[in-house]
């Protein structure tokens, strides 16, 4: 890879974001999602009764993509969509009891990756890469403001 590439941040966070993916992917397959797809059922799971209008936002997604995702697993049996009385356009969405039961198995995989990325790269450092990426994602989000 040519060195200007090699010191691009943006390509970094790319291959290092496809790396993780494919590996997360693995774990994944046997519950029939995608890292995608997990990572909005493990939000779910955290914070019951959410909108989709919330997970949009938190997950930095649009609308459509997270309605086409909820879709998706409510098809699969991952989730519920229930209808928030008095308002048929609003709906909190919540994992099934099954899906909660898979979760409560495969966290643990992850909460491990994250554990082993911290030894890895050191404590100091892994402060360091948390304050830089969240002053690029700032600096991405404000960019059509």
């Amino acid at each position: 890879m040519k060195e200007e590439f090699e010191k691009c941040i943006g390509l970094q966070i790319k291959l290092t974001r496809n790396i993780m993916e494919t590996e997360h992917n693995k774990y994944l397959k046997e519950f029939g999602v995608s890292s995608e797809q997990g990572l909005l059922l493990k939000y779910v799971y955290e914070m019951p009764g959410c909108s989709q209008t919330q997970i949009a936002e938190d997950l930095f997604k649009d609308k459509t993509t997270v309605t086409r995702m909820v879709d998706t697993l409510v098809k699969k049996g991952k989730i519920l969509r229930k209808t928030v009385e008095g308002d048929r356009r609003t709906h909190h969405i919540y994992v099934t009891p099954q899906t909660e039961q898979k979760i409560l198995v495969i966290s643990p995989i992850f909460e491990k990756r994250e554990e082993d990325l911290r030894e890895i790269i050191g404590e100091e450092d892994y402060e360091t890469t948390m304050k830089v990426l969240n002053k690029i994602k700032k600096y991405y989000r404000g960019l059509n403001k």
